[in-house]
């Protein structure tokens, strides 16, 4: 799997605009409530509105954190850098997301 190593300095330039819809600290949909225990996490419906437009964009020269196909694929160094903090770049993230997006790396990434 391809890595990524900003340094201090951020994320390198010039990579493409995405779209982020009207706020970029806001994801595209709302979250669904997180599954219960046994219960399944979706891409869709728990991941993907996990991360914000600013997250999205400081991300598109590796891949789009919106889509289902590109966080799948590069699941195992998102959820690294998620349980280290370095990701988002601009903080942490709390227990529960993280915990949260390691369920659904872990039973099968379901769309």
């Amino acid at each position: 799997m391809p890595r990524w190593d900003w340094g201090p300095a951020g994320p390198p330039s010039g990579r493409p605009e995405v779209s982020a819809g009207a706020a970029d600290d806001e994801p595209e949909q709302a979250a669904a409530p997180a599954p219960g225990p046994g219960e399944p996490v979706s891409f869709a419906a728990h991941v993907k509105p996990l991360f914000r437009g600013r997250d999205r964009q400081s991300m598109t020269f590796a891949f789009d954190l919106w889509s289902y196909e590109d966080v799948r694929a590069h699941a195992a160094d998102i959820l690294e850098r998620l349980a280290g903090g370095s990701m988002p770049c601009d903080g942490a993230w709390p227990t529960d997301k993280v915990d949260l997006f390691q369920r659904w790396a872990g039973s099968g990434m379901q769309p």
